[in-house]
């Protein structure tokens, strides 16, 4: 192969390297954290365990942190704390023996932790008073705040329910129905009237990747609506 194909083959390369979006080059996270979730990073060196004496070394976002006097197997774990910022954070870790006759480990592959924002979302409807045959025609939506950018991979489900006149709805599916994607509810026709309240949980969705705290990473947001009788069709009598 000449050189003038190498340098054409190279350019090419750099040019469609060019075009990939920058997710393209994101490293996958290996946990997700929510709100004050918190998780340990314990390693383990192939090959080797460490001793009293040696140093263990974290990187944390390409920074290396001050060296840990190994003594206990406590010492070498890295605890991420809860008031992480959101964001991507990367982490990896070498072990320094105190034997001036062993090398240091090379750094270990990085452990990605993805801190999610804090969730926050908003239930609406068109109006808050409707009649009881025009219940069909309301939608209430959930939506996440817009003040929230979600990571590429996540999103966020809803899940729904109701009070009537202060009491749970058994079964909100007989009041109407939750979109394939949960961020809309649409009333049936011929709803009881009453005065309900409708509930959204908006959590995030993450596939296999798991949140931590996955129990409380959730928000709750409702609107009132207040369903009225529809006089009924008049008949009118005559009388002499």
């Amino acid at each position: 192969m000449t050189k003038k194909t190498t340098k054409n083959y190279l350019r090419i390369f750099a040019f469609l390297m060019f075009l990939l979006p920058i997710s393209a080059f994101a490293q996958t996270p290996n946990v997700y954290l929510c709100g004050t979730g918190t998780v340990k990073l314990t390693p383990a060196f192939t090959g080797y365990t460490p001793v009293a004496g040696d140093k263990i070394i974290w990187t944390v976002d390409g920074s290396a942190q001050s060296p840990v006097t190994y003594a206990t197997a406590a010492d070498a774990i890295f605890n991420v704390p809860a008031t992480l910022s959101a964001g991507t954070h990367t982490y990896s870790v070498q072990v320094q023996p105190a034997d001036a006759n062993l090398c240091p480990s090379d750094a270990s592959d990085n452990t990605v932790v993805e801190k999610l924002p804090t969730p926050i979302i908003a239930v609406a409807a068109p109006g808050s008073v409707y009649c009881t045959d025009q219940t069909a025609t309301t939608v209430i939506t959930a939506s996440k705040d817009a003040s929230i950018t979600l990571p590429a991979g996540v999103t966020m489900t809803y899940a729904w329910s109701a009070t009537l006149g202060g009491t749970a709805v058994t079964d909100i599916t007989t009041l109407g129905t939750a979109s394939s994607s949960g961020d809309t509810f649409t009333l049936k026709a011929g709803v009881a009237p009453g005065a309900y309240v409708f509930a959204a949980v908006g959590g995030y969705a993450t596939g296999a990747v798991p949140i931590v705290p996955a129990t409380t990473c959730t928000a709750t947001a409702s609107k009132a609506i207040t369903v009225t009788v529809k006089p009924g069709k008049a008949t009118i009598s005559v009388a002499p």
